[in-house]
């Protein structure tokens, strides 16, 4: 995944989020948020990469939420 990517998505998850961890926000929301209305699938791709680093994690209902650290990486 590019770092770019990875950055777009986490801020738009952070936004989305309230700047606070463990809130879901859905992948059709990140999209939009990013401006990819459509439905790309690079976003579900990015998610995932942040969750193997840590910065994201995918909940019950279906939605991603950002991670304690994943917020610290907000603010870095």
């Amino acid at each position: 995944m590019s770092a770019r990517d990875l950055v777009h998505v986490t801020t738009a998850l952070g936004r989305l989020a309230g700047g606070r961890a463990g809130v879901g926000v859905t992948v059709g929301a990140i999209d939009g948020e990013i401006g990819r209305g459509h439905g790309d699938m690079r976003t579900p791709l990015n998610l995932a990469d942040l969750a193997a680093r840590g910065h994201a994690e995918a909940l019950p209902d279906g939605t991603w939420a950002l991670t304690p650290a994943g917020v610290a990486r907000l603010g870095a």
